[in-house]
């Protein structure tokens, strides 16, 4: 887990960066447009049936196999969402405690209150170091009535 130091290093962070959207980079936090769910909606069968049971890597599937245009992000260089499931299931150190965890997040956010929504903000556009392949799906999510309740839910209408 990285933490970023708040205060004073958040007033060097007020800048944006704008690129393809990457399932292990850009997967906390999300928000987007009503036109980008429909484009996702559009594209529940490849979503739907993917078979790996983590949805950022079957959205990253249908950025990259069905979506005309692939997802775009635009992401904060200084963080206003972070993980803090330190204690969950890819935990690997036997201490572990939540309390510290929150309480790093939370000091860090104390001291950082003041830069979280600047005036000013610069956008830049991200580079892409490789090209993004998609493995095999991690497996877990081949039920038939997973798929059917997931386009159920993604149905227009």
């Amino acid at each position: 887990l990285q933490f970023w130091e708040g205060g004073p290093r958040y007033s060097k962070l007020q800048k944006a960066e704008v690129g393809q959207w990457i399932s292990s980079k850009h997967n906390m936090g999300m928000a987007f447009t009503r036109t980008v769910w429909d484009k996702i909606r559009r594209c529940s069968t490849q979503f739907c049936t993917y078979d790996d049971y983590n949805w950022d890597w079957s959205l990253q599937h249908v950025s990259l196999n069905c979506m005309k245009e692939k997802l775009q992000v635009m992401m904060m260089k200084g963080p206003r969402v972070f993980h803090i499931g330190e204690c969950g299931v890819h935990h690997k150190k036997s201490d572990c405690d939540s309390n510290l965890v929150m309480d790093k997040v939370k000091n860090i956010l104390k001291t950082a209150n003041t830069f979280l929504f600047p005036a000013k903000l610069s956008v830049g556009r991200m580079g892409l170091k490789k090209k993004v392949k998609l493995k095999k799906g991690n497996g877990g999510w081949g039920d038939k009535r997973d798929h059917d309740m997931c386009r159920n839910m993604t149905s227009v209408g």
